[in-house]
C-alpha cells in the first residue's frame, strides 16, 4: 500500500479485513466476526513522523492463527513501518502514517488472515478498489504478529494494540527531528496537508 504495499509489508494491518470476537471468537475458519456497521475509509486519519522499531522481529510465536478482536492495532516492530488497522466486526481499516487508507472486510481461513480491500482513501483521492491480501498470522494477548504470504521474503511485523495512534511507546516513537502525530476521526483524506 503507498499503505498496501506498507500494510503488506506489514500485515507487511492491519488496516483491511476486521475480525471481531463475537459469538464466534474470530479464530478458526469463520468470516471474520459478527456484524455491526461497516467502516468508513475516512473513519481515521493519521499523519505522523513517528515509526516503528526498524529491527527484525526474531520472537514471534508460531504464526499459526488465533482469535482477532476488534481494536486499535498499530505496528511495533519490523523494519520501521507506520501503519495502523482497526477492527471492528468483519470490518477492517488499514491505515497508514500519511494520509493514506484501505477498508474492507477480513475472514480467517486456518492459520490464514485474508482481508478483501473495497475502497481506498488518501490526501489525494478515494475511490473504489479490489484486491485481496493474504496473511499468516498470530495473536498473543494484546500482540498481533502479521507476514505477507502473497509475495516472497516478507518479513513478520509486531503490532501491538493501542488506545490512540499517537501514543507513544519504546518501540514506536519520534527518531526524527520533525517529531509530528496527527488523528482525524469522520474527516475526508483528500486535502490533508503533509505532517512532515
Amino acid at each position: 500500500m503507498k499503505t498496501a504495499t506498507c500494510f503488506l509489508v506489514m500485515l507487511s494491518l492491519l488496516a483491511v479485513g476486521c475480525g471481531s470476537s463475537n459469538e464466534g471468537d474470530g479464530g478458526g475458519d469463520d468470516d471474520g466476526g459478527g456484524g455491526g456497521a461497516a467502516l468508513q475509509c475516512s473513519a481515521i486519519g493519521w499523519c505522523t513522523t513517528w515509526e516503528s522499531d526498524h529491527e527484525v522481529v526474531t520472537n514471534a510465536p508460531p504464526l499459526t492463527g488465533g482469535a482477532l478482536t476488534d481494536g486499535l492495532y498499530r505496528t511495533e516492530r519490523g523494519y520501521g513501518f507506520r501503519e495502523a488497522m482497526l477492527i471492528q466486526g468483519k470490518s477492517v481499516l488499514l491505515i497508514g502514517g500519511s494520509w493514506s487508507n484501505f477498508v474492507g472486510t477480513w475472514k480467517t481461513e486456518g492459520e490464514k488472515l485474508i482481508v478483501s480491500v473495497s475502497r481506498s482513501c488518501s490526501d489525494a483521492s478515494d475511490e473504489s478498489m479490489t484486491a485481496t491480501f493474504t496473511y499468516a498470522f498470530a495473536v498473543k494477548g494484546e500482540e498481533l504478529y502479521t507476514q505477507e504470504l502473497d509475495r516472497t521474503n516478507m518479513p513478520i511485523v509486531g503490532w501491538r494494540k493501542v488506545r490512540s495512534l499517537c501514543e507513544e511507546s519504546a518501540s514506536f516513537n519520534c527518531k526524527v527531528l520533525n517529531c509530528a502525530c496527527v488523528v482525524t476521526t469522520d474527516k475526508p483524506l483528500t486535502g490533508q496537508s503533509s505532517c512532515s
